[in-house]
């Protein structure tokens, strides 16, 4: 009796409630997946290239410098300068990723077994879709970074090139 009293006191689950904290779901393991796919070893890499460059950088900065290299260098310079914090952006968002899959795997939980009133359901499903979408807009941002990186990345040989201007002094009387 007792357990057929505390049954019928639980409310049913709401099925379009748990359609959309299953979408949420849905949602936030795509985006666990899309940020599992990019390659983090892009910002040691593009990091590790600043800090073995920064130097000739820097003389090169110091020299006249025509227009498209000096906006070459410097996108580039920029670029590899900003590595070490797109890298703990990118960590950031994965975090922010885990723990909204979490809480929605409490919450999908809350829901089905009728543990929450139909109003906190609500609350607790709007507070979690607001929480997605800023997660989705990370997401977003750090694949821009990625791309970013990437391209920097795939740009480095060329600039090497304008950099090696450094490595050979402009001496012809010695």
């Amino acid at each position: 009796i007792g357990n057929a009293l505390l049954v019928s006191c639980r409310r049913a689950a709401d099925p379009r409630q748990l359609a959309t904290v299953d979408s949420l779901i849905t949602t936030m393991e795509a985006a666990r997946l899309t940020l599992h796919e990019l390659d983090t070893q892009h910002y040691v890499t593009a990091d590790s290239i600043l800090q073995g460059t920064r130097a000739r950088f820097l003389q090169r900065f110091s020299d006249t410098l025509d227009k498209n290299t000096a906006t070459v260098l410097g996108n580039q310079f920029i670029a590899l300068r900003e590595t070490g914090q797109r890298a703990t952006d990118h960590r950031m968002v994965v975090q922010a990723v885990h723990e909204a899959g979490a809480r929605l795997a409490r919450l999908r939980h809350d829901v089905s077994s009728g543990a929450l009133s139909a109003e906190d359901a609500a609350t607790a499903i709007a507070s979690e879709t607001a929480a997605s979408e800023t997660v989705e807009q990370g997401v977003l941002q750090v694949i821009t970074n990625h791309q970013a990186t990437q391209r920097a990345l795939e740009q480095q040989a060329m600039v090497d090139s304008l950099l090696a201007d450094t490595l050979t002094p402009h001496h012809p009387h010695r």
